[in-house]
């Protein structure tokens, strides 16, 4: 009774809290938000759109606007129950690694004080789901329960390949660990369902793709973007300040520190030390393959992503510590992990501006202002373009834009964006063209990419296209027929100057226009 209250309590701020904060949606959010925009015009990931590996990301979003709206309040109650179901999995993890309900509502607390930004909540409930489920398969080691192991690691990598790598390699870990109590199964066995039982899941999966796309070019597509993103977002350790080395030195700490306090009682054969290194081991390793995978530049975005294992091993750590005998070594280890786990806490707190979340939410104003706040939120999301909700500079500019779309571009057609800007195609509600959510230098080189882009984009109908300068120069030389296909359809008609060389432009096709815009002037489309 005691861990439900705590549950509910937890999803219930952590829920709450994420969605009264909202301040809109950064433009990471927005790629899947257009995946999924594309999905309900009736396009599947690879068949119709260049997808690198999220297709369930896209497909969620999707499903809740199919069933309760095709706008921005779906996704944002989306957001915010999903982080709170990530949070109350934490805690669950934490009461059964630690017994303490208190343990366990630390460690779902620095899951929500450390703030991850809106995108990252399939993150925090896969991740949080696989520690339950690494605890739950060492309880009880059995075929039926690996095969629910395989489930989540398939589930994982088709709301991103990278989880499923992540949580793939921690499961191999934990099952070689427990493997299945039986004469019937031996060495390798256990490891060995767990594979195959992975590949069957993948294999519908893995056929689609075949047949949509072709693996090859589908893996090819997402090592290019990786190759392109990550030099860019380096981890560099100059100038930190002190909250950002603590969090950083924590996660890392934490799995190491934890290993070696399941080790030791291994070699000095203690009774059982392991069982408790096969509760404990999948989540450390979990929490190192997440640290590298995930954190880098910067790092208060980054670091966020990988918090779950880490804060699990932090309160396991403090229950271990409290475990040892009351002597003055048992006393300083106490000590020690307490003001550790309180300091992580609170540095927490501080990179996740908790304050300036509280504040957004109308909470420090008193519980009767929250209501205010939440009218207002509901009433922004139906314009998020004109208001606090705006994803970004460009997006501001682009308002007229935003308002000009439903009277003047009809839902069956589409926008072309030759850039870096997956908001535009969501804020606008129209599908993108050319199967590219977003165009990047670097991102789609090969001439396979550039043929595929065109021949999609000589069945579409394409009334408007933006793109933005000074990466649009570099696009036009590496995409010469993208480049050649928008100078021969398009005119310019407005321009938006975002600060020095930054500028974006709109182009509409004139020779389509089959009126004019009383209020911009611009070509209409209906």
């Amino acid at each position: 009774m005691k861990e439900f209250v705590a549950a509910l309590i937890v999803f219930i701020l952590v829920a709450s809290l994420r969605f009264l904060s909202l301040t809109g949606f950064p433009d990471d959010h927005y790629v899947h938000l257009a995946g999924a925009q594309q999905m309900l015009h009736g396009e599947w990931p690879s068949r119709d759109f260049v997808d690198l590996g999220a297709p369930l990301t896209y497909a969620a979003s999707a499903a809740a606007q199919a069933l309760f709206g095709q706008r921005q309040l779906t996704e944002a109650l989306l957001m915010a129950a999903v982080f709170g179901i990530g949070a109350v999995l934490t805690l669950r993890a934490g009461i059964v690694l630690t017994g303490s309900v208190i343990l366990g509502v630390a460690a779902a607390l620095i899951e929500l004080l450390v703030y991850p930004r809106t995108y990252s909540y399939p993150k925090m409930v896969l991740y949080a789901a696989s520690a339950v489920a690494f605890l739950w398969y060492c309880r009880r080691p059995s075929v039926a329960r690996i095969v629910g192991l395989a489930a989540l690691v398939a589930c994982a990598a088709l709301v991103r390949h990278d989880h499923g790598l992540y949580i793939g390699i921690a499961s191999v870990v934990a099952v070689a660990l427990s493997p299945i109590p039986s004469d019937r199964y031996r060495g390798g066995a256990s490891v060995t369902i767990l594979a195959a039982a992975v590949f069957v899941f993948m294999l519908p999966y893995f056929i689609y793709l075949q047949t949509a796309d072709g693996i090859i070019p589908h893996l090819q597509r997402g090592a290019a973007f990786a190759a392109l993103e990550v030099p860019r977002q380096r981890l560099t350790m100059v100038g930190l300040p002190v909250y950002d080395t603590w969090l950083l030195a924590a996660v890392w700490i934490a799995p190491i520190a934890a290993a070696g306090a399941v080790v030791a009682p291994l070699v000095h054969r203690r009774e059982g030390a392991w069982m408790i290194a096969c509760r404990v081991l999948p989540i450390v390793v979990l929490g190192i393959v997440t640290n590298a995978g995930l954190i880098r530049d910067r790092l208060d975005v980054r670091l966020p992503d990988a918090i779950v294992a880490p804060a699990l091993l932090m309160v396991w750590l403090v229950y271990q510590a409290w475990r040892m005998p009351p002597r003055p070594t048992g006393l300083a280890a106490r000590a020690v992990a307490t003001a550790a786990l309180l300091m992580t806490m609170r540095y927490a707190a501080v990179m996740g501006s908790v304050e300036e979340q509280l504040d957004r939410a109308n909470a420090l104003a008193g519980l009767d202002r929250v209501p205010e706040r939440l009218v207002s939120l509901v009433r922004d999301m139906d314009r998020p373009w004109a208001g606090r909700l705006v994803p970004s500079a460009v997006a501001g500019e682009m308002r007229p834009f935003f308002d000009y779309v439903p009277r003047c571009v009809p839902p069956d057609q589409r926008l072309l964006v030759a850039a870096w800007l997956p908001e535009i195609a969501v804020l606008s509600q129209r599908a993108f063209a050319g199967g590219q959510i977003w165009f990047m230098p670097g991102a789609l080189k090969t001439p396979a990419d550039h043929t595929l882009v065109m021949r999609r984009l000589e069945h579409q109908r394409v009334p408007v296209a933006v793109y933005r300068r000074p990466s649009y120069d570099e696009l036009a030389v590496e995409f010469p027929e993208l480049d050649t296909y928008i100078k021969e359809h398009f005119t310019e008609v407005a321009q938006w100057s975002l600060g020095g060389d930054d500028e974006v432009h709109l182009l509409m096709a004139a020779k389509r226009a089959t009126g004019t815009d009383t209020k911009t002037g611009w070509p209409c489309f209906r």
